[in-house]
């Protein structure tokens, strides 16, 4: 097998699969560790798929959780579960790729997958540093995926650009910071800010769902110096990083030849940008169909976009419809938030415990027992959702 690429979801797969006793091969087109765009926030229900410690990789625990609409609090809520944890994506992913090369997976950084060619069980994969022969191949390679496209699967999704700084701060700024994230809506129409502290600094971001890229600069700018935050002389990075959104539900994810996880997939949280639960919990998917007796073929690839289907794509498309009714109409959503925030913060924070779906926080949004308690939490009631 040959896996492209050594995000959470390839790292994830290729340690799963060489565990399982198959000769893995996988490849990276950067120099590891390579740095990620990534706020880094690694959600308690991600955490639960991984089999690893990563104690030792955690930045920051965000105990508080802040949510702000035009720079007033919404909602806190102090959580001594820590539904948040902070990490540095080139820190995280590194450890993933070690761990999948512990398990027995060959691992070649600087090798930039080229072309796919041969017949389902027999194939080459031409790259910058030679051809390999394979049984099948894996497109963990990104968003624009060329492992995908090789392949022909027809994954169609928009894009919304986020762009993310990091933060290099004197000490007592990160004291100050220290614990707590803050989602911030109004910062910039049809999106938001967010703060996630780091041991040595902070990850500060901004995404816009209908905005192009070349307009995010003088929003975030403008977000750190209000937050009293050093702009471009204190950045460390400043990078774009596209996320996939409203994903077509005629999408496949596989073929005979091979199959797609992670961004390739175009599944993401839709509301957050939150990419790394999904990569995992596809690579999980991935790993159980392929530990199937039956060689790869055919109706291993309906079984895998089946799975992905009802597991994951399901999910994100109920999200992607609440992302639309938040980022579409940012006057009426920042009202709401302002009014509602603190019910809507908490029954957030239970789909990144994992103790709510965002099918099920769909149907309670929608439905007059969610209006009803909405207006509740306005009174000061304490119904339970």
């Amino acid at each position: 097998m040959a896996i492209v690429g050594t995000g959470p979801a390839g790292s994830l797969l290729a340690h799963q699969m060489a565990r399982a006793g198959w000769r893995v091969l996988l490849l990276e087109k950067h120099k590891l560790p390579r740095y990620k765009a990534c706020g880094g926030g690694l959600t308690l229900r991600a955490q639960a798929l991984l089999p690893f410690d990563l104690d030792g990789l955690v930045e920051d625990r965000a105990r508080t959780t802040r949510l702000r609409v035009h720079y007033r609090t919404a909602f806190v809520q102090n959580d001594g579960t820590a539904p948040v944890h902070l990490v540095m994506r080139d820190h995280f992913d590194h450890f993933l790729v070690r761990q999948a090369e512990a398990a027995g997976a060959v691992v070649r950084d600087q090798t930039r997958f080229l072309s796919l060619s041969g017949s389902p069980g027999q194939l080459t994969v031409k790259t910058t540093a030679g051809r390999f022969h394979t049984r099948l191949v894996v497109g963990a390679d990104g968003v624009y995926s060329r492992v995908a496209r090789s392949l022909g699967l027809s994954i169609s999704h928009q894009v919304m650009p986020a762009l993310e700084a990091e933060l290099a701060l004197p000490h007592n700024a990160r004291q100050r910071l220290s614990g707590a994230i803050c989602f911030d809506f109004g910062v910039v129409p049809g999106g938001y800010a967010w703060l996630f502290p780091k041991k040595n600094g902070l990850s500060a971001g901004i995404l816009a769902r209908n905005r192009p890229a070349r307009c995010l600069k003088p929003f975030l700018l403008d977000y750190l110096a209000r937050n009293s935050l050093p702009g471009n002389e204190g950045c460390r990075s400043l990078r774009l990083h596209p996320i996939p959104c409203r994903p077509d539900p005629r999408n496949g994810y596989a073929d005979p030849r091979g199959l797609v996880v992670g961004d390739a997939t175009g599944l993401v949280d839709p509301v957050t940008g939150e990419g790394i639960y999904y990569a995992l919990k596809g690579a999980m998917i991935a790993a159980a169909v392929l530990s199937s007796p039956d060689s790869y073929g055919t109706s291993t690839a309906h079984r895998y976009t089946r799975a992905i289907k009802a597991e994951i794509e399901a999910e994100v498309l109920k999200a992607d419809i609440l992302a639309r009714i938040l980022y579409g109409c940012p006057k009426l959503s920042n009202w709401v938030l302002t009014r509602w925030g603190a019910k809507i913060g908490a029954t957030h924070l239970a789909v990144y415990r994992g103790e709510m779906s965002y099918r099920r926080l769909f149907r309670y949004v929608m439905s007059p027992v969610g209006f009803a308690h909405l207006l509740w939490s306005q009174r000061g009631g304490t119904k339970r959702s």
